[in-house]
């Protein structure tokens, strides 16, 4: 386990996330985000080049090196 961080796209702003991997990271992203409003569309995707994993809730893009 170490502390990861998930990065809102639009306004800079960091997440840290004691996880595994990064996925794990950016999972337990979108349930603390749902906490406060559901999106049931966020689901987790990985550029073309699989370098960075990320998500769109609530109209801002989340990422996460996928190291």
């Amino acid at each position: 386990m170490r502390l990861l961080y998930v990065t809102c796209l639009e306004t800079g702003e960091k997440y840290g996330y004691v996880a595994s991997t990064p996925y794990d990271a950016l999972k337990k992203h979108i349930y603390t985000m749902n906490l406060s409003h559901q999106d049931n569309a966020a689901e987790i995707k990985i550029t073309g080049s699989v370098l960075h994993l990320y998500t769109i809730h609530s109209g801002k893009t989340y990422a996460i090196r996928n190291q």
